[in-house]
C-alpha cells in the first residue's frame, strides 16, 4: 500500500508537464537514486550479469521507457483514478495461466469472476468515451507494462538480483528517453521547474515503489503482489480527488460520484475480494486433475 501511495503522489507531479518531456527525468531521477542506495548498502548494480538476466534487464529497461511516457500522457488525457482503473488489468494478468489452468476450481471460478467485475468497473469509468480512446490506448499500453514489469522482477528475484537488475534496467532506459525527446523537441524543453518536479516523480513513482515491490515479492507469490497492487485504483483515485480539492492539480482529475467513484469502489472491492482467496492444497489439485483425467 506504502508502493501505491508513492506512486500515485509521484504521478500527480507529472500531469501539468507534456509526458514525454518529464519522462526522461523523471526515469534519470530514480534510476539515478536507486542504484546510489544499491551501491551504499553494498548490491552493486554493476557487477557481472549473466546471458538470462541481461534478456530479464532488457525487456525491463523497454516497458520502463514506454510506460514512463504513456503513463502520465494517460494521466492527463483521463485522470489517476480512471488510468490506474485501466491498470488493474496488466496487475491481474499476472499469474492468469495458472487461474485459467485451475478455472474448474472454486478458486479459480472466483478469481475469474472478479476479474469480470474489474472489467465492468473499468467500462463504468470509460463510457461513453467522449473522445479519449487515445488516453484509453495509451492506459492499456501502461497495463501491459506493468505485468512485464511485476512478471519479469518475479524472475529476477529467482538469481536474487531484483534490485540490482531494477536499478539498472530503470537506469539503461533513462538515455532511450532522453534521445527521444531531444529528437523530437530539441533543448527548447528544458527548464529548472520541470527537471525539479520529474526529480521528485522519480523517487516517488519508480525509486520507492521498485524498493517495495521487490521487498513484497521476497515474501509473497508474483500473483498476490498483482492483486494488491490493483488496489491502486481507490488509491490514485484519492490522490488526485486530495490534489484537485487542494488545487495543486486540475478539477477534471476529480472523479463524480457516479459512475467514478461507483466504479473505483466495484473495482477496488473486486480485488479485495480475489485478494482474500486461499489458494486450494496440493491434494485437491491432484484429486481434480485424475477427475479430469477420468
Amino acid at each position: 500500500m506504502a508502493s501505491l501511495l508513492s506512486a500515485g503522489i509521484g504521478y500527480a507531479f507529472t500531469t501539468s508537464y507534456s509526458a514525454l518531456e518529464v519522462a526522461a527525468p523523471m526515469q534519470a531521477a530514480g534510476a539515478i537514486a536507486l542504484c546510489a542506495l544499491m551501491l551504499i548498502v553494498g548490491r552493486n548494480p554493476f557487477r557481472r550479469y549473466q546471458r538470462p538476466m541481461w534478456a530479464l534487464i532488457g525487456r525491463l529497461a523497454g516497458g520502463n521507457a514506454v510506460v514512463a511516457v504513456v503513463y502520465p500522457f494517460a494521466a492527463r488525457r483521463l485522470n489517476l483514478g480512471t488510468v490506474a482503473a485501466v491498470v488493474v488489468l496488466g496487475y491481474l494478468s499476472v499469474g492468469f495461466r495458472r487461474i485459467w489452468r485451475l478455472r474448474a476450481t472454486a478458486w479459480g471460478f472466483k478469481h475469474l469472476c472478479g476479474r469480470v467485475l474489474v472489467l465492468g468497473g473499468i467500462v463504468m469509468l470509460n463510457w461513453p468515451l467522449e473522445g479519449e480512446i487515445v488516453g484509453l490506448l495509451c492506459a492499456l499500453v501502461s497495463a501491459g507494462c506493468v505485468w512485464n514489469t511485476i512478471t519479469v522482477l518475479g524472475k529476477m528475484k529467482k538469481h536474487g538480483l531484483e534490485d540490482q537488475g531494477a536499478a539498472i534496467a530503470n537506469l539503461l532506459s533513462a538515455p532511450l528517453l532522453f534521445g527521444a525527446v531531444f529528437l523530437l523537441r530539441g533543448g527548447d524543453w528544458v527548464s529548472w521547474d520541470l527537471f525539479s518536479a520529474a526529480g521528485l516523480a522519480g523517487l516517488l513513482a519508480l525509486m520507492l515503489p521498485v524498493l517495495l515491490t521487490n521487498a513484497a515479492l521476497r515474501r509473497i507469490s508474483e500473483l498476490d503482489v498483482g492483486v494488491m497492487q490493483s488496489l491502486s485504483t481507490p488509491v490514485h483515485a484519492m490522490v488526485a480527488l486530495a490534489g484537485a480539492a487542494l488545487g495543486w492539480l486540475a478539477s477534471d482529475q476529480r472523479l463524480t460520484f457516479f459512475p467514478g467513484w461507483v466504479a473505483i469502489l466495484l473495482v477496488a472491492g473486486a480485488v479485495f475480494g480475489v485478494s482474500s482467496l486461499k489458494e486450494p492444497s496440493g491434494d485437491v489439485l491432484h484429486a481434480r486433475t485424475q477427475h479430469s483425467g477420468d
